[in-house]
């Protein structure tokens, strides 16, 4: 008792309730955090928070400690540090929210270029001003003044428990895969994203062929083995329609609180024919479209290494010119120059329509209007109908948080449900499916829709945040955040669909070459849509580790883990086959 006095409490009497309070935040986004990544129970929610709590709490400590042997005691000023801390923790919460990730690496490169507009919101401003508000209002009425030795003290003690916590983690214990998730909600957001910063992925291994030391781990996942099916013929134009965000939660077909005539033009496309519900393995775009290019999970080290395959640069080979059309700034995060590393002759984007008259004024927000992009696509085909071509378009209309704000002046039929009045997710993605049905119409006006003409309709990643439109997808399923892929021609494919559980972005790439009759490249992760009896696995990376999940099994993969079967799999993860 005596050490536990002494030692163990003393430096905290004066302090416990301040760091009890400031650690509250965090925890709630603990609880959060094992929400939605899928592990929330009891059993796993009281040992998790326990321990997250004493992980804020020792850490809380120790920032304290510092700054009360550096001899910083304004209160005020103690408070905006606070406040500032606070901000990462907002991070982390808005990360689970959007991507159910943690914030890292790839995160905080997708910070340029976007539009920020929303900070102004008075309800973003009025969040952020009541977290100040909670930051230095408990500062100054629990701090208390404290001498450097009792702050070394603290130190000493908060550094050594946050040490045995890091050694000796008791959830550990939990079954699988609540044990990594409640170990990876633990420590600290800045913490948590400086170590996903310095962690480094696993080496490419690119290869004309599948190395020896992988192959039965690849004939185990059945990757490197995708097959051309009867489906296949020799189209001559190509489009490909990535829709920012569109999951399957915002169309009636899956989701019955969405009003029918809401989503009713991409319901038709959907159900009248081939259509397939896919797990996603990517959270942003670059991320998303990289992974349907290539079948190629690991999209850091693709990009990095300059697409050592790609289903553009397959195209390029068999005589197709290749065009990106974009709405939003073509230079986001270099993707101007990504982009043509992995097959496109030409990136386009909201710099090119501004410098068009007639463009140039329904580029705002994030970009160009998404119907004015399918008009410069129309003109873009019909520019190029007399020679094979393979387009990408990618809109921006329904990006994250409320869709677009300002329509500029374009009418749309309205929806006259509660949350279709106002700017909202579900609003946009309306728009988009009245926008495709227009698309579609132009094509058939110009004779570029014809029985050389191939479509394909799909998001580049889900849209995981409900808010602020969370009563249409309650009772929440996990179907809703899979994503819908179309495939649209002249006269309709009527071979079979897989239909899976396993269908996965990884299948796009396969599945566009096999409706191409092109030859099919080892490199590929995923299989083609229409072969029937595969067997398939689904690789999702995350910023510092994997979740790979076959009919069989789940299985989470650290990017630091010293296990031999989760350096076999990074290994296999990592590698890049290139005949």
């Amino acid at each position: 008792m005596h050490f536990l006095r002494n030692v163990i409490w003393k430096p905290f009497q004066h302090d416990w309730k301040l760091l009890t309070i400031l650690s509250l935040p965090a925890v709630a986004v603990g609880i959060y955090g094992l929400n939605q990544l899928g592990v929330l129970n009891l059993g796993v929610a009281i040992p998790a928070e326990i321990i997250k709590f004493v992980c804020e709490f020792l850490f809380l400590g120790i920032l304290l400690s510092l700054c009360q042997i550096l001899g910083l005691k304004n209160k005020w000023f103690l408070g905006i540090c606070t406040f500032l801390y606070y901000l990462t923790v907002i991070a982390d919460f808005v990360l689970l929210m959007y991507f159910k990730e943690r914030f890292g690496a790839k995160y905080l490169e997708t910070l340029q270029g976007g539009d920020y507009a929303f900070l102004t919101d008075w309800r973003v401003a009025g969040f952020l001003t009541l977290v100040a508000v909670f930051a230095i209002v408990t500062v100054r009425r629990f701090l208390t003044k404290s001498s450097r030795a009792h702050a070394l003290h603290r130190l000493a003690v908060c550094t050594v428990g946050t040490l045995l916590l890091f050694l000796i983690n008791p959830l550990w214990l939990l079954p699988a895969p609540a044990d990594f998730y409640s170990v990876y909600m633990t420590p600290p957001a800045p913490v948590y994203t400086v170590r996903a910063v310095l962690t480094p992925p696993p080496a490419a291994r690119i290869s004309p062929i599948v190395p020896a030391d992988v192959q039965d781990l690849a004939a185990r996942y059945n990757v490197f083995s995708a097959k051309q099916t009867p489906v296949g013929k020799n189209y001559m134009r190509v489009i490909l329609i990535a829709s920012e965000s569109l999951s399957n939660k915002y169309l009636h077909h899956f989701n019955p609180n969405i009003p029918p005539q809401a989503s009713a033009p991409l319901d038709r496309l959907y159900e009248n024919n081939p259509s397939a519900s896919l797990k996603h393995v990517s959270l942003s775009t670059l991320y998303g479209l990289s992974v349907i290019f290539t079948s190629h999970p690991f999209v850091r080290l693709t990009y990095e290494n300059n697409y050592p395959f790609s289903v553009v640069k397959e195209l390029k080979k068999n005589g197709f010119h290749t065009a990106f059309l974009r709405g939003a700034n073509e230079t986001y995060m270099n993707e101007h120059l990504i982009f043509k590393q992995a097959g496109f002759d030409e990136v386009i984007g909201a710099t090119y329509f501004q410098t068009r008259p007639e463009y140039a004024k329904y580029v705002s927000w994030w970009g160009l209007l998404d119907r004015k992009l399918f008009d410069y696509a129309l003109e873009y085909l019909h520019v190029h109908r007399n020679e094979p071509t393979f387009i990408t378009l990618l809109t921006v209309d329904s990006h994250s948080p409320l869709g677009r704000l300002d329509y500029l002046g374009e009418t749309y039929r309205e929806i006259n449900e509660r949350f279709y009045d106002v700017p909202t997710l579900p609003r946009a993605f309306a728009r988009f499916g009245q926008d495709v049905e227009r698309f579609l119409g132009g094509l058939s006006r110009l004779g570029l829709f014809d029985d050389d003409t191939l479509i394909l309709i799909m998001p580049d990643h889900p849209a995981y945040a409900n808010a602020p439109t969370n009563a249409l997808f309650e009772p929440f399923q996990p179907q809703y955040d899979n994503l819908p892929f179309i495939i649209l021609t002249k006269d309709k494919i009527t071979a079979p669909v897989d239909r899976s559980a396993m269908l996965s972005q990884l299948d796009i790439a396969p599945t566009l070459l096999d409706l191409l009759n092109m030859d099919m490249p080892q490199g590929m992760f995923g299989h083609s849509i229409f072969d029937t009896r595969v067997r398939r696995s689904v690789f999702d990376i995350k910023e510092d580790y994997a979740v790979v999940t076959t009919n069989e099994q789940t299985r989470v993969v650290p990017f630091n883990s010293t296990h031999w079967k989760d350096k076999q799999l990074l290994d296999l993860m990592s590698t890049f086959v290139t005949q």
